[in-house]
């Protein structure tokens, strides 16, 4: 059985932001902690994080750097080839419509957060962002990368032949589009989510050629509809277990459901919220006593036990040793 619809998506979707904010001299440490992951976490394509938690980075981004355009505008260089993820997908497809088509199927078996439909009425296409429920207002920064990526990619392609008057953008938030992107008569306010109109004549359109910066990472997108929900929970424990009286609560909030759902969920896969928590706390004791140096106190604290005693307690009681002792035996 699929679990149900989740929004999430792979940390590999931010990989352009996390590259522009490295280069402004953003310490991977504050990075990691904006999104509650380990620095080594941050462009490992197999984790993934809340829709909402990467609206909010999205966000943070456009206001820590104090330009509203931001979002856009690396949406639009990653319209280049800038985004790893998406790369041998562009450089695959054989027009503008087929790489449409086939980023359609992509966003429907990788996301849990947003998938795209593409629409064609005679001489106009649209193109529409359908998100998952319980997105938050900060989504519409998303709507923007969004807008800087295709619009890049149709303007790209059409070449002499583009006009900006023919393609309309809707979205939420008009003032996050750059007018050099598109004039301001083309983008209009009061959409829920992001509808693209332009010429169907596009389609038909070669694919422009792509010029990825000479490091980019290679970052392959896993499918995220066949990870099971204890799974991703699972993950989100890991990535949170510092924190002391880390509860259901907390996750579900991540996973925008309520705390009865996602209990009765795990329950249909055979696990409680509990046993997860007490797994990953296991097999990250175990590796941390017995391959580190670290202190008991640090260990603990990093496990999110508010006092080493109560860590040496549990442990006692996973391996029949204390940690000093299981520590001279590895």
């Amino acid at each position: 059985m699929k679990n149900p619809l989740v929004p999430a998506m792979s940390v590999a979707f931010l990989q352009p932001f996390f590259e522009e904010l490295l280069r402004r001299g953003v310490s991977k440490t504050k990075l990691a902690a904006r999104v509650n992951l380990k620095e080594e976490a941050l462009f490992d394509p197999a984790i993934s994080l809340p829709a909402n938690t990467v609206y909010a980075l999205l966000a943070w981004v456009a206001r820590s750097t104090n330009d509203p355009l931001i979002c856009a505008c690396i949406g639009q260089r990653m319209a280049s080839g800038a985004w790893a993820p998406l790369l041998p997908l562009m450089v695959s497809a054989t027009s503008v419509g087929d790489f449409f088509f086939k980023f359609s199927m992509m966003s429907s078996e990788t996301s849990r957060a947003a998938t795209y439909k593409l629409e064609t009425e005679g001489q106009v296409s649209l193109w529409r962002l359908q998100r998952a429920d319980g997105a938050s207002n900060d989504a519409c920064y998303a709507d923007a990368v969004a807008v800087g990526f295709f619009v890049g990619i149709l303007k790209s392609a059409a070449g002499t032949d583009w006009e900006p008057s023919k393609v309309i953008a809707a979205l939420p938030d008009t003032s996050i589009v750059p007018q050099g992107m598109l004039p301001s008569s083309s983008v209009l306010s009061g959409q829920d989510g992001l509808i693209l109109r332009f010429p169907t004549a596009y389609l038909t359109l070669n694919m422009p050629s792509m010029s990825p910066p000479p490091d980019l990472l290679k970052l392959k997108v896993p499918n995220e509809l066949d990870t099971p929900l204890s799974e991703i929970v699972r993950r989100l424990i890991e990535h949170r277990i510092a924190e002391p009286g880390l509860c259901v609560d907390d996750i579900a909030r991540d996973l925008t459901m309520s705390r009865w759902k996602l209990q009765s969920l795990l329950k249909e896969e055979g696990w409680t919220f509990s046993d997860i928590k007490e797994e990953v706390r296991q097999r990250l004791a175990l590796e941390e006593v017995g391959r580190t140096k670290a202190s008991v106190a640090s260990i603990a604290s990093s496990l999110g036990y508010t006092n080493s005693s109560n860590f040496t307690r549990a442990f006692r009681g996973w391996t029949g040793k204390a940690p000093r002792d299981y520590r001279k035996t590895c």
